[in-house]
């Protein structure tokens, strides 16, 4: 978990590695602007919402708290949104999210945040327009839509 991390922090004016992010992890994805539909390649049969989130603390001295939680699913799809805080009183360049969900879940699209995974690590990181969290600041309009069979949990949340 912590290679797509590295891999992720540091976008932006602050560069804080060296290394470059793998071919498979460095395309970028437009932010979703706010208040569009999201594009739909058809319209997902009856979604039934569920009301299950996550929360954890981020390891690097809990300098924010994160919140991932499955809003709704349809069969083959869902959507999520994930919220971050930053508990410090500096601002946190390249703030990310990163969790664990099943293998067979991917992401298909997230708006208000860079989404990026490997197997089943996934992680959402700070949008290129935005890249800096303000102290004491929650950004909490951050969603995402995949593509999976069953509705995914998502375990093991850090942020940084």
């Amino acid at each position: 978990m912590a290679l797509i991390a590295a891999a992720c922090v540091g976008q932006g004016p602050q560069v804080r590695h060296g290394g470059t992010h793998p071919a498979a992890l460095a395309t970028a994805h437009p932010a979703h602007p706010a208040g569009s539909p999201l594009p739909t390649a058809s319209a997902p049969p009856a979604a039934s919402a569920h009301s299950t989130a996550s929360s954890a603390a981020s390891g690097s001295g809990s300098r924010c708290k994160a919140t991932v939680t499955l809003v709704e699913s349809w069969p083959g799809g869902y959507r999520g949104s994930a919220t971050i805080s930053n508990t410090t009183d500096r601002p946190m360049q390249g703030w990310y999210i990163q969790w664990v969900q099943p293998m067979e879940a991917t992401f298909t699209q997230a708006w208000n945040g860079t989404h990026m995974q490997s197997g089943p690590i996934a992680m959402i990181h700070a949008p290129p327009e935005k890249p800096s969290l303000p102290a004491g600041a929650t950004v909490s309009d951050i969603g995402f839509v995949g593509a999976a069979a069953t509705p995914p949990t998502f375990t093991e949340i850090t942020c940084g």
